[in-house]
């Protein structure tokens, strides 16, 4: 069975023995093997990035994107869109920069990188739109789409108690 994550891995010793060579990565990669197990993605995440050797490491820099679906977190409609991620890293066999990624045994991983760009680029709660009126608490009708004659006065319960308190003067 072939490795769904081989286009992520890179030989970097051979890209660095050349500082300024570039190398350019376009695919499409399944999000499972790279453990975005997240239901909202519905498809590939497409992976176009360009790999510049340095003299002290690899830059790397491009755009990620994957196609998402869910349901809006106030009204239960579905909603889709697409996560578009702008990464620019730095890969290094000596770690100098605490934020690079680390070369190991001459192999540049791209996978944690891909899966924290795209991750960071996923909302967990979105709205169908920005003035989204949601369900109605009582009845369940959409309120974008209806109105209904529900009293949703919001009580503070913590009060209760004190509502047959009378005072004497």
């Amino acid at each position: 069975m072939p490795d769904p994550l081989r286009p992520l891995r890179i030989n970097a010793l051979e890209l660095m023995r050349q500082p300024g060579a570039i190398r350019d990565i376009a695919d499409g990669i399944e999000a499972a093997p790279l453990g975005v197990e997240h239901d909202r993605l519905t498809s590939h995440i497409q992976v176009d990035l360009n790999l510049e050797a340095l003299t002290d490491g690899i830059k790397v820099t491009g755009t990620l994107q994957a196609q998402w679906s869910t349901v809006c977190r106030r009204c239960l409609a579905d909603i889709s869109g697409c996560a578009v991620a702008e990464v620019s890293e730095v890969y290094q066999r000596d770690m100098v920069d605490p934020e690079a990624f680390a070369i190991e045994q001459n192999q540049l991983n791209l996978a944690p990188m891909v899966r924290e760009a795209i991750l960071l680029e996923l909302d967990l709660e979105r709205s169908c739109r920005e003035d989204c009126a949601g369900l109605c608490p009582a009845c369940g009708v959409d309120r974008n789409e209806a109105t209904c004659s529900c009293d949703i006065t919001v009580r503070d319960n913590r009060w209760a108690a004190l509502e047959g308190f009378v005072i004497d003067e």
